[in-house]
C-alpha cells in the first residue's frame, strides 16, 4: 500500500499532513537541525488529534550519531516513555567512531522496547562506509526500515544506490524508505524503480514573531517551517494515481 510518512515537530504540522493524505508521521523537535527528540507533552498532544500512526525520533543532540553511555541510557528513557505514552515506533541511528553500526548501542535501546516494536534506523546510514553489508545487520538487530537519501545529498543524487538498496532488501524483513529531498519529479522515478513508501518534510516557511533576535535560529529570521498541505496533497496523488 503506498504510504507517504511526513516528518513534523509540531500539532499543526501533523494535523496538516494527516489532512493532506499522509500515512504515518516521523514526531521531532528542532527540524532545523536534522529533528531531535521531541517532548513527552508533544507526542501526548498529537495522538490527541491525529489517528495515523506516529514514530518518535530518538535524537538527544544535535551533531554525530556517535554516542556516550549518559546519551544512550538518555535515549533508552526517552524510548520507553514514548512507547508508555502512544507512540507506534521509534526512529534512531547509532554509529561508532568509525562509522559502523554501533550494534550494541542499538541493541541496549531494542531490548528495552516490547518485542517487535517498529523501529527505523535514521539517516545515520547515509553515513557508514559498507552501506551494503549494514542490511543484514540491522535487520538481525531488528529495524524495520531504513531511511536513507541512497548515501548522496538527497535522494536525486543516489538513484541508482537507492535501487541497489531495493533490490538487496528483497525478500528480507526490512525495507528502504527514501527520503532527503523528494519531490514531484524524483518521486515518478522512485516509484518506477519500486518504492511504495517515502519520506518528506513537505515543509514552506510562514511568517512568525519578529523578535529581533531568536537565539541563533539557522532559519531566516521572523520565519519558521511548517508542512504545506497541498505539497502533502500532490505527493499522496503521485503515490497512489501517478503510474
Amino acid at each position: 500500500m503506498p504510504l507517504l510518512e511526513v516528518c513534523v515537530d509540531s500539532v499543526d504540522s501533523a494535523k496538516l499532513a494527516e489532512k493532506g493524505g499522509a500515512g504515518r508521521l516521523e514526531l521531532c523537535s528542532v527540524l532545523e537541525l536534522g529533528g531531535l527528540t521531541p517532548s513527552i507533552g508533544l507526542l501526548i498532544e498529537v495522538k490527541k488529534h491525529v489517528s495515523i500512526p506516529v514514530f518518535c525520533m530518538l535524537r538527544c543532540r544535535s551533531g554525530d550519531f556517535c554516542y556516550n553511555a549518559t546519551e544512550i541510557s538518555t535515549m533508552i528513557e526517552d524510548a520507553q516513555k514514548f512507547v508508555q505514552n502512544g507512540a507506534d515506533g521509534l526512529v534512531f541511528g547509532l554509529l561508532t567512531s568509525d562509522k559502523m553500526i554501533d550494534i550494541e548501542a542499538c541493541k541496549n535501546i531494542i531490548e528495552h522496547l516490547p518485542k517487535g516494536f517498529p523501529c527505523t534506523f535514521h539517516r545515520a546510514f547515509d553515513f557508514i562506509g559498507l552501506p551494503d553489508s549494514a542490511l543484514s545487520t540491522l535487520e538481525e538487530l531488528g529495524f524495520s526500515r531504513i531511511l536513507t537519501t541512497g548515501g548522496g545529498a538527497d535522494v536525486s543524487s543516489s538513484n541508482l544506490e537507492l535501487k541497489n538498496l531495493h533490490t538487496k532488501c528483497a525478500g528480507k524483513n526490512i525495507t528502504i524508505l527514501p527520503g532527503g529531498g523528494v519531490n514531484d519529479s524524483n518521486l515518478i522515478e522512485l516509484k518506477a524503480i519500486g518504492f511504495s513508501e517515502v519520506h518528506s518534510s513537505c515543509s514552506v516557511y510562514c511568517e512568525d514573531g519578529d523578535y529581533g533576535f531568536l537565539f541563533n535560529n539557522p532559519l531566516p529570521q521572523g520565519q519558521r517551517k511548517i508542512v504545506c498541505l497541498s505539497k502533502v496533497e500532490r505527493l499522496c496523488s503521485i503515490l497512489l494515481f501517478n503510474d
